[in-house]
């Protein structure tokens, strides 16, 4: 603590090198046994050397430097997992999103007569996680909100949908990765309704609440609508 105060007294530089010759080794020792990367552990070091340096003025004399050193270690070293962990969520998300992002007809093929029988078979959470992700293309942490849930949670439930899928096609003979399936149902799983529809749909359905109308003559008057408007249009 003698060089610790007199570091902070005329920020001596000999003081310090001094210090860290001292203490490299325990330091470095500390953050490699937490992180199991040499290279990682060099950034540790020099990440708790320096708030050596800028604490140096406010460490109490009585101070145990080395106990110290050790602690800062422990903690820097548990916040430089903590963000490699985020950084890894974030790439597994970005390599999931690029292969959603790379249609596979193949897998497609396969899997399109057996999908919507697969996705009964799966719980209601499961169920609904997989068609918000994949079929609404929802982020895990809007999916997560809608369903009262946080983000690893959403991902938990939807990993555990496609996993359940996955068994179902292999048990089928259709096997295929868990990315693959993902790929594939989000590509071509929602396709495009004719665009008159929506017209159509929505005067009908206005009018069905406002009279009598049965469901099936709701029906018809539909059917025929939409036909007079394609033709009209076309």
């Amino acid at each position: 603590m003698k060089l610790v105060g007199e570091y902070a007294q005329s920020n001596s530089e000999q003081a310090f090198a001094t210090l860290v010759s001292q203490h490299i080794n325990l330091v470095y020792s500390v953050a490699l046994r937490q992180v199991h990367d040499a290279n990682l552990a060099e950034e540790i070091t020099q990440t708790v050397f320096i708030i050596l340096a800028r604490k140096a003025r406010s460490l109490s004399p009585k101070t145990i430097l080395a106990g110290w050193l050790c602690r800062t270690a422990r903690n820097v070293s548990a916040d430089t997992l903590k963000i490699q962990r985020r950084r890894q969520f974030r790439e597994q998300e970005s390599h999931m999103q690029s292969l959603l992002n790379e249609p596979d007809s193949t897998a497609w093929s396969q899997i399109a007569p057996l999908l919507d029988e697969a996705l009964n078979c799966l719980g209601e959470k499961e169920h609904d996680a997989v068609v918000l992700r994949f079929f609404s293309g929802k982020e895990l942490k809007h999916i997560g909100e809608a369903m009262g849930t946080t983000e690893d949670g959403a991902r938990m439930r939807v990993n555990r949908g496609l996993e359940k899928l996955r068994e179902f096609f292999t048990k089928r003979g259709v096997t295929l990765s868990a990315a693959a399936i993902a790929g594939a149902v989000s590509a071509n799983s929602v396709q495009a309704a004719p665009a008159a529809l929506i017209h159509v749909l929505t005067k009908g359905a206005i009018a069905a609440t406002a009279t009598s109308v049965t469901a099936l003559a709701t029906t018809k008057v539909l059917a025929i609508s939409y036909r007079r408007f394609c033709w009209v249009r076309d």
